[in-house]
């Protein structure tokens, strides 16, 4: 009869072991970390922003503007992205587009899928947010069908629709 008894007591004592063991090991992991700062000092410069895995459009794009290549390669780039994004977003009716502004809000996330293809900060677009060329003109984007995009750098006289520009059918073809 009296080890029937002893049984709900050495549960007890082992419950308050375990809980004397866990509040223990709990202190411990607190005098092991390092003190707060007691002054913590606010730096003056900004702390550089944070880098990001680059996105697969950041990868096409690699090398965009870059003088030791034809001109006519960022346009082949920008139309791999602009490929690559007409795969993945299927429904183009709520975000038509219709020009260069509604191409680079597409492509910094401003589409059905809320996805952001190009970060803003990319030199492919301008302080105003639109899409430029080597030479930081917009590109004249002219859409012949819902995914069918021709684009046209306006080249180094920076005027549209003369002898230098650069154009790049929706097939992927060049013109010039």
């Amino acid at each position: 009869m009296k080890s029937t008894r002893r049984l709900p007591v050495l549960g007890v004592v082992i419950a308050i072991g375990v809980a004397a063991l866990v509040l223990w090991m709990i202190l411990r992991k607190r005098d092991d970390a390092p003190p707060p700062a007691s002054n913590p000092v606010v730096s003056s410069q900004t702390a550089p922003p944070p880098s990001h895995a680059p996105t697969a459009a950041e990868r096409l794009l690699e090398g965009y503007a870059d003088p030791a290549t034809p001109p006519v390669e960022d346009l082949k780039k920008i139309h791999r992205v602009i490929t690559g994004y007409f795969s993945v977003v299927k429904d183009a009716s709520r975000f038509p587009i219709g020009g260069n502004a509604d191409l680079a809000a597409a492509l910094r996330g401003e589409n059905p899928n809320r996805e952001t293809y190009v970060p803003e900060s990319h030199p492919l677009f301008s302080k105003d947010g639109l899409l430029v060329d080597r030479w930081g003109s917009p590109l004249v984007i002219h859409p012949e069908a819902w995914t069918q995009l021709e684009l046209r750098s306006t080249g180094p006289d920076k005027i549209a629709y003369t002898a230098d520009d650069l154009v790049l059918k929706p097939s992927g073809a060049s013109s010039n």
